[in-house]
């Protein structure tokens, strides 16, 4: 098997190892919700996030992954811009070459990485109403015209984010970030 196939497929088995992950930082209950809740409550958005996530992995558009919280990040680095996308318990990257560290370091680092966390307290809130209520019309606004880092959507992670890392992290986070892409 070769290297670049050994890699991806070690890829695809990280990703789906990030389905049976949950925060230790949540009480025994709230980890048992959190993996439960990713094959009933966010079925949908879990369901695409893994699909698309190991697609990626698969055709080589994935670096690397990292979990932290329980989520699972999945990064392709070399990008002029960071961006990313949050389906259920999945977040894909495009990080640019300024995003740096592993593992917990590159998630704390970046603040992309802490947004699209943010994203997915909302899949664990709104269930199965995600993908229409907050996935499409943050989509929308992202492939739009105007400053998609003030759309509703986004001002909604930021604030989750903040919460989250504020409470574990001691993070001084800042809401608005105007030189980032957000989906």
């Amino acid at each position: 098997m070769s290297s670049s196939l050994s890699h991806r497929l070690r890829l695809v088995a990280q990703i789906s190892r990030g389905l049976f992950l949950a925060d230790s930082k949540r009480m025994v209950l709230g980890r048992f919700w959190q993996l439960f809740s990713r094959f009933t409550w966010e079925l949908p958005q879990t369901l695409a996030g893994w699909f698309y996530s190991i697609g990626r992995a698969l055709v080589g558009q994935a670096d690397r992954v990292d979990t932290f919280g329980g989520i699972t990040f999945v990064t392709k680095k070399g990008y002029n811009y960071g961006m990313g996308v949050s389906l259920g318990t999945f977040v894909d990257l495009w990080a640019s070459s300024w995003m740096q560290g592993e593992g917990e370091k590159f998630i704390l680092g970046n603040q992309i990485c802490m947004h699209e966390f943010g994203h997915t307290t909302d899949s664990q809130r709104f269930g199965w109403l995600y993908l229409p209520v907050i996935g499409l019309p943050s989509l929308l606004s992202a492939s739009g015209k105007g400053d998609h880092s003030v759309f509703w959507t986004e001002t909604r992670a930021n604030r989750h984010a903040k919460r989250y890392f504020g409470k574990y992290y001691s993070i001084a986070w800042n809401e608005t970030y105007p030189t980032e892409n957000y989906a």
